[in-house]
């Protein structure tokens, strides 16, 4: 069994998992020979950055020791792999090796028990995390398929973006639109995933807030037996 150190948060794998995206992310932009898809993903990337910038300040603040977690668990290269720049990018690998350590002494049949356990919290940051894969994916498949249409009203990074944002929360201004049959059927794609992603966050918020019936039965129960205690007091005086 994990001790209560030993255990790997449903946030922990958040990040874990943005940092694998934002190192896929390095390779795409070095494949991609289109600016438009390469802006795309640069724009992700600065979203990431400052996810990362995050996580940074958020674990300098809780470290009991500030020095040691700047140098001995490389706090260092968490703060300059929270920097857009190509150059510091690659310190993103130290995350991944931290996550790697961290859920190899954890045990993977504990990570996967530790996941189920918080499944709020948990469906919560994977539900972020599709957004975010959404988001940049359908972006760059958009603009591969619109691109070349001489019709096409979907050219640039922050028309992509804008599109799938609209879509996705099914909001759909009609600004942008896709013309093409290929392009259509990634826009009916990207709104099944819109209303699967929402209303599963939907579903995960009425849980939260909203008490069950069996909850709400069980505090009128317990009133109820205050109120006759108070008036078999009440009946002796």
């Amino acid at each position: 069994m994990a001790t209560q150190r030993e255990k790997i948060s449903s946030y922990e794998l958040f990040m874990a998992a943005v940092s694998i995206l934002s190192i896929v992310n390095l390779v795409l932009v070095s494949l991609s020979h289109a600016l438009p898809i390469k802006y795309v993903i640069v724009s992700i990337d600065v979203f990431l950055s400052i996810l990362f910038l995050g996580d940074f300040l958020k674990q300098f603040i809780k470290a009991p020791s500030k020095r040691h977690y700047f140098f001995r668990e490389f706090g260092w290269a968490d703060l300059l792999a929270s920097i857009p720049f190509p150059q510091f990018k690659i310190l993103r690998v130290f995350r991944l090796i931290k996550a790697y350590t961290i859920t190899k002494r954890v045990g993977f049949r504990n990570v996967v028990r530790e996941f189920f356990r918080n499944r709020a919290q948990s469906a919560l940051y994977l539900i972020f995390f599709l957004i975010i894969l959404l988001l940049e994916f359908a972006s760059i498949a958009i603009l591969y398929v619109e691109g070349t249409d001489p019709v096409a009203n979907i050219h640039t990074a922050s028309d992509a973006i804008w599109w799938v944002y609209v879509t996705i929360t099914t909001v759909g201004y009609g600004d942008q639109y896709p013309v093409t049959n290929l392009g259509r059927g990634i826009g009916m794609l990207v709104m099944l995933a819109g209303v699967g992603l929402f209303g599963v966050l939907t579903g995960f918020l009425a849980n939260k807030f909203v008490p069950s019936s069996d909850e709400s039965e069980a505090k009128l129960d317990k009133m109820q037996r205050d109120l006759d205690e108070i008036k078999s007091l009440l009946k002796k005086r």
